[in-house]
């Protein structure tokens, strides 16, 4: 078992791989917009009859090294391209195949109720039911000498949960900010699972959880706890205006009660994982819980971990965060 935290300062010489936040509007149109129109676009019908959207994108004809991306909650995969075109930046040009899919219930996946823009979901472990599904019906189609994961946030506790049940599908994984225990601030953790459960007992599971709201076209970038990048942000707020059918809101009642009766089982079998691991966490964390980022990599077999200076979503960060985040996972899957 093998565990090394380190703490990556953002005067550390890194190379440039994200599209300069000076220049990112014309930089984003220029380069990464292209990109996008490359996918190829699919679905597959997804455990309780859930219609998952799906994208590919092969980077050359010769690639043979295959990355599923598990998107975080309320994120949908198009935010995503930016990853990959950063990636096919790197010392990794034309060596991977990209898969990435939206989660049951967000992105332009199907999703459960009339009011789409509230987070829920029917079972957490649909969650990782569904990866599997992917993997052995979309990504299988193509030969991959090996087949990586990179996953963030709620998309890490579902890789997670997935690479648990499912040992030898994935050849090493990279988890950034998973999402292994939700913060609940200002409640105890015990207090808001409480909250939680008189919700679902009195029937207001498809209502939304204490604090949580619909979705918001004007949400308002100086208060938000995921990015220090502001250009990122707006272009996140641009993808929901684009493609209104992946837009989200706060979640429900159901949605936490799901989450945390599955990623309580998850936190029980860390020792699971035997495959080799990267954890990238933030020193600003508000969402995940960071403790459980390092219960994961002291109870992993093969575990290493890097801490960045930033908030939550490290690889929509500002420059000096995210390539950082990009060269730590280039330096990983190289």
């Amino acid at each position: 078992m093998k565990t090394m935290w380190v703490l990556l300062s953002l005067v550390m010489t890194t190379s440039a791989w994200a599209i300069p936040e000076a220049d990112y509007a014309n930089a984003y149109q220029r380069e990464i917009a292209p990109l996008l129109k490359q996918f190829k676009r699919s679905s597959f019908v997804g455990a309780k009859n859930i219609t998952i959207s799906t994208a590919q994108w092969k980077s050359s004809p010769s690639a043979d090294r295959c990355l599923v991306i598990l998107p975080g909650r309320s994120e949908q995969l198009e935010k995503y391209a930016e990853v990959v075109h950063s990636l096919n930046d790197s010392e990794l040009k034309g060596e991977l195949v990209y898969f990435l899919m939206d989660h049951r219930g967000q992105g332009s996946s199907q999703r459960f109720m009339p009011q789409i823009d509230r987070g829920y979901v029917d079972d957490f472990d649909n969650y990782a039911t569904d990866v599997k599904t992917f993997i052995e019906q979309v990504v299988s189609q193509t030969y991959c000498r090996e087949t990586y994961m990179l996953a963030h946030s709620m998309g890490g506790g579902i890789a997670v949960d997935f690479l648990q049940k499912n040992p030898g599908l994935i050849d090493r994984a990279v988890l950034t900010s998973p999402m292994l225990k939700i913060q609940t601030k200002p409640y105890p953790y015990a207090v808001a699972r409480g909250i939680v459960l008189g919700s679902m007992a009195i029937g207001r599971g498809r209502q939304f959880a204490i604090g949580e709201k619909p979705y918001n076209p004007n949400d308002d970038f100086a208060t938000n706890k995921f990015t220090q990048s502001k250009v990122r942000f707006d272009m996140w707020m641009n993808l929901f205006r684009e493609l209104p059918q992946t837009q989200l809101g706060g979640v429900t009642n159901r949605w936490v009660n799901e989450i945390m009766k599955g990623t309580k089982r998850v936190r029980s079998q860390y020792g699971k994982l035997l495959l080799p691991l990267r954890v990238i966490k933030a020193t600003d964390e508000r969402y995940s819980e960071p403790s459980e980022m390092e219960k994961l990599c002291r109870q992993a077999a093969q575990c290493e971990a890097t801490t960045l200076v930033g908030k939550h979503e490290v690889l929509m960060e500002k420059d000096e965060v995210r390539d950082l985040a990009i060269q730590t996972i280039v330096q990983f899957i190289k």
